[in-house]
């Protein structure tokens, strides 16, 4: 009895240790960073959060866009405007390869990770391609699910220490929820993906709906996709097993000896209890600061199919032109720090002399130099038929084109135009 007890504790401890390690430590002190970087108020981040950060951000994927300085350094990740994931270990990884995305550029695809909180890898590309083919944003997937995650691994790191201090029947039969953690996790992951699969909208191309590929390799028009678990899985699937055993051999154990309590297990309890709430409203307060079910409840609508309808077009004042003027400068200026990443990234665009409107407006679709990429190509296009699309788009609101043109002053579309309709005779 008494090297099964033992044996049981042992193992329920290691299994607290890998959720608190992989999951709760990094969820809980990253939460709230990335919306107060994407609303400015990168001042706001807790000085401790850039050491937690950096700590776990060793040995993971780094985009090839990432500056050699930036990598690993939040500081300089904000500063520079590079795209973050969050530090929590990566559960799912989803990997797409295309004639666009080379391997000695992206030798392994263009990843996407998944994790409990978040996302990380190549986000904002593989948002690109899935308006290309008329899906929802990689963000829209498990937005509630990430909401709640700290809350949840909270109570699960509490679930296993209190199994370590007490011998209750009532919390031993609890320790299903960690043992099928795994099975959860993939069908969470599932019914999104077929959500993704079965939700499209006006895209570039048109798929008919269907259900991506959860483990293994698949096809989704002319991109090869893949989905395979990584570290964070087999974490789990660790966690599962230790608290299989640990049950059932603590089970097994104190099978006819009555249960006894101690206070010195109290005081561990109150420990725990207070640890944990605490920790709870610490995600709580930032959630309200943050106002993460605003931004949720904004995400959601944003990305519901919109309903055309009729409107009158009215001219905006002078101080309205002002505001829209400010604006693109703002946009142009942004779009200008990611150029030389694009050029990187493209390859090619260092042989072909085009403007800095064409690279950061049309060349990310296009390609560098109108050959393609996810969006046709425009090489052969005369200028009358590029003026008459602009039009349309204009005219039509055509989601894939007006999030573009309406930064663009009627000067810099021209401009476009005349350097699109000489791509031939270059």
């Amino acid at each position: 009895m008494k090297i099964g007890y033992i044996a049981a504790k042992i193992f329920a401890l290691f299994a607290l240790l890998i959720v608190l390690y992989g999951f709760v430590v990094p969820s809980v002190g990253f939460h709230g960073t990335l919306e107060r970087i994407k609303d400015g108020k990168a001042e706001e981040i807790p000085s401790y959060v850039y050491p937690l950060w950096n700590f776990y951000q060793k040995g993971r994927y780094v985009s090839i866009n990432t500056p050699q300085k930036a990598r690993g350094d939040l500081q300089k990740m904000i500063e520079i405007s590079e795209e973050i994931g969050v530090p929590s270990l990566p559960v799912w990884n989803f990997s797409l390869e295309a004639p666009n995305y080379p391997k000695e550029a992206f030798p392994y695809g263009l990843p996407v990770y998944i994790h409990f909180d978040g996302l990380s890898g190549e986000v904002h590309e593989m948002n690109t391609i899935n308006h290309y083919v008329g899906m929802a944003r990689m963000e829209r997937g498990g937005i509630y699910e990430r909401a709640l995650a700290p809350y949840a691994l909270i109570m699960l790191a509490m679930l296993l220490a209190l199994f370590i201090i007490y011998n209750n029947k009532w919390i031993g039969r609890l320790m299903i929820i960690p043992v099928i953690l795994p099975l959860v996790f993939i069908g969470i992951y599932g019914y999104w993906l077929y959500w993704f699969g079965h939700n499209l909208h006006g895209g570039a191309i048109t798929i008919e709906p269907f259900m991506p590929v959860i483990l293994g390799d698949g096809k989704v028009a002319q991109f090869t996709t893949h989905a395979y678990p990584v570290i964070g899985f087999w974490a789990l699937v660790a966690v599962s097993i230790l608290s299989l055993l640990a049950w059932w051999l603590k089970a097994r154990a104190l099978r006819g000896v009555p249960g006894k309590t101690a206070s010195l297990q109290h005081l561990f309890m109150v420990i725990v209890l207070t640890a944990g709430i605490g920790a709870g409203a610490y995600v709580l307060k930032t959630d309200i600061e943050v106002d993460t079910l605003g931004k949720i409840s904004a995400f959601v609508d944003a990305s519901k199919p919109k309903i055309p309808v009729e409107s009158t077009i009215i001219e905006p004042s002078e101080s309205e032109k002002e505001a829209i003027q400010k604006e693109r400068e703002e946009e142009r200026k942004e779009q200008e720090l990611k150029i030389k990443a694009l050029e990187e990234r493209a390859g090619s665009a260092g042989k072909f002399k085009v403007s800095q409107i064409y690279k950061s407006s049309c060349a990310p679709c296009h390609g560098v130099n109108g050959e393609g990429n996810v969006g046709p190509k425009l090489i052969g296009l005369k200028k009358d038929d590029l003026l008459k699309k602009i039009l349309e788009f204009k005219t039509q609101e055509e989601e894939m084109h007006i999030a573009v043109i309406e930064f663009m002053s009627d000067e810099e579309i021209e401009q476009v135009i005349e350097e699109i309709a000489q791509f031939e005779a270059q």
